[in-house]
């Protein structure tokens, strides 16, 4: 069992060296690869990197207050599935009611790809940082596919 100051330690070391894997990246020439992240251009609309003693997240992920937003916002993402997934390249899980427990259990929408992995098995982390940021790469190159689509919205942002 980890301390909470391991656990801490261990998080801050797996976020370090996935950022330094990212410089690493064809076409980044020893920079750090810039993600779109919460800088989507849509309110409410993120995209993000999630790992725990289960699984590795990689997430398109509407987090609106509004809850009405949130759904529409999700519902207009949903009509452009087809060409989401064509462009990510593969099926994605889709989650219309999806509670993040790290954000004191806030609903969200959530369209993403996991696999099964225990963030303290530091062995593994290669494998994990492999998929986090091919999915990533994929997740990005998705969004800008639908992006001129969900920022036109009849209900504001």
């Amino acid at each position: 069992m980890f301390s909470k100051e391991e656990v801490k330690e261990l998080r801050q070391l797996f976020w370090q060296k996935l950022e330094n894997r990212t410089k690493r990246l064809p076409g980044q020439k020893g920079h750090k690869k810039k993600w779109i992240f919460d800088n989507t251009g849509i309110k409410g609309l993120d995209l993000r990197f999630d790992i725990d003693r289960q699984r590795a997240i990689v997430a398109l992920e509407i987090n609106h207050r509004n809850e009405d937003r949130r759904l529409h916002l999700y519902e207009k993402l949903e009509a452009c599935k087809t060409i989401f997934e064509t462009e990510y390249g593969m099926p994605l899980k889709w989650d219309y009611l999806c509670t993040r427990p790290t954000s004191n259990d806030q609903e969200v929408c959530r369209v993403y790809n996991e696999m099964p992995c225990d963030m303290y098995q530091q062995d593994s982390w290669p494998e994990v940082m492999h998929f986090l940021i091919d999915q990533m790469l994929r997740m990005e190159k998705a969004f800008l596919e639908v992006k001129d689509f969900l920022e036109h919205d009849e209900l504001g942002q």
